[in-house]
């Protein structure tokens, strides 16, 4: 509602931005500052002008390439920057160079990256901090395409023209030597590293400056402060060379439930280490136990009774029931085993993760495991991902059906499913005569998301079917939006008579913010309907009973344009 009365005061007013006299680049530039990514975009397309030699242009055309690649829209940076006038100032272009140098990257395309790169550095001059972060971008162009020697190269020529290197910019060329298996290369920076950084601890061990027992004690020491993503990655490393599954798998699970949502591909290549690792312990564990192949019941009883024990092994065995058991039961029963156990040891993310990246078609995971799984989803705020396990499910047994669809029609409109959301919604709105308070509330919550995501439509359908199924307290909700909704469309009368209603819905003698703002956006409305005593009422009406200086003044202000010798 605040965002309301402040949108209304920008109306009333004239507009903020226009009344400072400010031009549309400084308007795009401001919401583009207020997080308004997208708003700003499309403000950027509207006014940006079409002929390059226009004054400004560079200027409106840096802002484009700066929205867009905070959106994520690599591909049009990179197709923008490719058809850059030659003769483009050369600041803006050597930023808008740099820009898609950053974008080829994010996209793993190393050639062309190198390629805007050496524009700016052998055609536009670039000053020195521009030199130093070109070059970078160069090096993770490199590592990018696994060019081991060139990066190294590129590396020490780096250091050798920045001296002396920071600590930062030594942490990344590590993580990156590391990743193209080169610790010894990587000993060149070891002692620029932060002594409390798990990073140094596992350059020691990788390049066996340090014992994997050493490593596993230290790594532990730091794990009982607090989890660490790079503490894992040590007791991982450490558990390979010493051939410890248990560990192994311990580490991994971990690196899965801690890993960075960002790096999507990484992630399922995550996952999928751990399924191949669970395999192989299962493999070893049913040799050392002669567990016989195809012998489902022992497989699953054995894992059972290492639960307890060897929580670790267990979820191996249960895996190897999970992928190759013989029946559906012994699969759903081993999936779910797995899920449950994860949440129970606090890695309920990893798990998720493990069935997000399982090659399975997700009628092929056990029902309960799927309830399970979309429910960790959908407190983890990923819809669309909730959505798809519990796609096609049937209410849970120990949730009502109203309940279910309510959840059901959240992550949908959370997850930009408009039309399924309403649907789900409907059907909760249908299901009785009269809502219970707590659902009623949920539901018109719902349908004021839907309106504000801008699905008028369907947000008026819900409203109107919610009215006579909800109480009062809910009505004067549904009936302000119903009041924004016909305002948005220019039927004046309407919207007032909705906002008047939600107005007079009020309990008690003292109105509320609702209240209030209902009357002044019923007023407002009034008076644009022509309809000047109806309005004149709510004006007089409202410097009586608001104590909100800003609805008193604009209440003034509108009343004086009601005046018969008002110009």
């Amino acid at each position: 509602m605040r965002n309301l009365l402040f949108m209304l005061l920008l109306w009333v007013s004239g507009g903020a931005l226009a009344a400072e006299g400010a031009d549309t680049l400084e308007v795009a530039r401001r919401l583009a500052g207020a997080g308004a990514l997208q708003l700003a975009l499309s403000h950027v397309e509207q006014s940006q002008p079409r002929d390059a030699a226009v004054s400004r242009w560079a200027e409106w055309e840096m802002l484009r390439l700066n929205l867009l690649f905070q959106l994520n829209r690599h591909a049009d940076v990179l197709q923008r920057a490719g058809a850059l006038p030659a003769n483009m100032p050369a600041a803006p272009l050597r930023e808008a160079l740099t820009l898609a140098t950053r974008a080829a990257v994010a996209t793993a395309q190393g050639t062309l990256a190198r390629h805007f790169a050496a524009r700016v550095l052998w055609q536009l001059n670039p000053p020195a901090g521009e030199v130093k972060e070109i070059r970078l971008l160069v090096i993770e162009s490199q590592v990018a395409d696994r060019k081991d020697d060139d990066a190294f190269r590129s590396m020490l020529r780096f250091q050798q023209d920045h001296q002396p290197l920071d600590r930062g910019t030594a942490t990344r060329f590590v993580e990156a030597l590391l990743e193209l298996g080169m610790a010894k290369e990587a000993v060149n920076w070891l002692g620029s590293l932060d002594d409390a950084n798990p990073l140094k601890l596992l350059l020691r061990l990788r390049a066996d400056l340090v014992s994997a027992d050493a490593a596993v004690a230290q790594a532990r020491a730091q794990l009982a402060k607090g989890d660490s993503i790079g503490y894992w990655q040590v007791l991982a490393q450490a558990a390979t060379q010493q051939k410890n599954r248990a560990l192994q798998i311990e580490s991994l699970e971990n690196i899965l439930q801690l890993a960075d949502t960002k790096h999507a591909q990484r992630l399922a290549a995550q996952a999928q280490d751990l399924w191949q690792l669970y395999l192989a312990a299962a493999q070893e564990i049913g040799n050392q136990n002669r567990l016989l192949m195809g012998d489902d019941l022992t497989w699953a009883d054995f894992a059972a009774r290492r639960l307890g024990t060897s929580p670790f092994e267990s979820r191996a065995l249960f895996a190897h029931l999970a992928q190759r058991g013989q029946t559906r039961e012994t699969r759903h029963n081993a999936q779910l085993q797995i899920a449950f156990s994860l949440q129970t040891a606090k890695r309920e993310l990893a798990a998720l993760r493990l069935f997000q990246h399982a090659g399975l078609e997700v009628d092929a995971i056990d029902s309960q495991a799927r309830y399970l799984l979309g429910a960790i989803a959908e407190s983890r705020n990923l819809p669309a991902v909730a959505l798809r396990f519990w796609q096609g499910l049937n209410t849970p047994p120990d949730i009502g059906a109203e309940e279910w669809q309510l959840r059901i029609a959240a992550a949908a409109l959370r997850a930009g499913m408009m039309e399924r959301a309403a649907a789900a919604l409907k059907s909760v709105i249908g299901a009785a005569k009269a809502l219970p308070a707590e659902l009623a509330q949920r539901s018109v919550a719902l349908a004021q998301e839907m309106l504000d995501a801008g699905k008028p439509d369907l947000a008026n359908e819900l409203f109107e079917a919610l009215l006579p199924r909800v109480g009062a307290a809910q009505q004067r909700t549904a009936l302000f939006g119903l009041g924004r909704i016909h305002e948005s469309t220019g039927q004046w009368p309407v919207a007032a008579d909705y906002y008047l209603r939600s107005a007079l819905l009020a309990d008690g003698r003292t109105p509320d913010t609702l209240a209030l703002q209902a009357r002044l956006f019923a007023a407002l409305n009034l008076a644009r309907a022509g309809y000047k005593d109806d309005a004149r009422a709510q004006f007089e009406w409202l410097i009586r009973n608001s104590k909100d200086a800003a609805q008193i003044e604009i209440a003034r202000r509108e009343l004086k344009k009601l005046q018969p010798d008002h110009v």
